[in-house]
């Protein structure tokens, strides 16, 4: 049976592991409107630069339960005519138990769900000049994933669905709207070489937030990116990934390219 080592539905087993080390950079000069409308920044000349470097670790508890966790550093700067303004450091930690809860067809196709929660590190900040790297509230998540082998084919398929529930900031009694997530991956492996490929659609579809109890019209953000990879196993425990991430429509959004460069470990079979 054909699985990618980065395909999650399938659990480590009791005792194992993998880690990800990836990197996200984005410069962007324009944006999604509130309207979908792809339009330059409106502060003159503006641009927006991130780096994003994120360490997942997966550990297997039981046969069937996994523990994940996710922490994020970021390195934000925007830049126009009247300022230059940056940020960094460590972001929102999220924290994941996941369970899987069946298996169908032989196994070739599993199901598992997942109850995500994201822990503030550090506060919004109240001053509007200030790029945030945390959005300074709880949230709480639940996934249903599901995940097909295609053997004898070496592919696979995988469809995520979520649903976000974001908290209200008490310091800036922000409520930012709950959010809808959806991921959608179709990969595999060439025949007799170590390389591979998947195709990711990566969506968030968010609703109006409020501030202080009263909604704020056209605050809604959305983004749809698609996403080709290509790997390459460097070693039975090792593989790297390249990917662009192309964004599809949007709102209230940074409307360029994200590109990801990522290292998988996970000790081979045997080890």
């Amino acid at each position: 049976m054909f699985v990618s080592p980065l395909a999650a539905q399938w659990p480590a087993g009791k005792g194992k592991y993998w880690t990800k080390l990836s990197a996200f950079p984005q410069t962007a000069t324009e944006q999604y409107r509130s309207s979908g409308e792809r339009r330059p920044f409106l502060a003159a000349n503006a641009k927006a630069r991130s780096s994003a470097v994120l360490i997942d670790a997966l550990v297997g508890v039981t046969d069937r339960a996994d523990v994940w966790i996710q922490v994020p550093y970021f390195n934000l700067d925007f830049n126009d005519d009247v300022d230059d303004r940056h940020s960094s450091g460590v972001g929102d930690v999220r924290l994941s138990a996941r369970y899987n809860l069946f298996g169908l067809r032989g196994g070739s196709v599993q199901v598992t769900g997942r109850f995500t929660t994201k822990i503030p590190v550090v506060d919004f900040p109240i001053d509007a000049e200030v790029i945030p790297v945390g959005e300074g509230q709880w949230d709480h998540e639940a996934w249903l994933e599901v995940g097909a082998s295609f053997w004898p084919i070496p592919a696979y398929g995988v469809l995520w669905l979520g649903r976000r529930w974001r908290q209200i900031n008490t310091e800036t009694t922000r409520d930012p709207g709950d959010k809808f997530a959806l991921l959608a991956e179709v990969g595999g492996t060439l025949a007799g070489v170590p390389i591979g490929g998947k195709i990711v659609l990566d969506a968030i579809f968010g609703s109006s937030g409020s501030v202080q109890g009263i909604k704020v019209s056209d605050d809604e953000r959305e983004i749809i990116y698609l996403q080709p990879t290509l790997n390459y196993q460097l070693t039975p425990s090792f593989l790297v990934e390249g990917a662009a991430r192309v964004p599809l429509r949007g709102q209230n959004f940074p409307a360029g390219p994200q590109f990801m460069i990522a290292l998988f470990h996970r000790p081979a079979t045997g080890n």
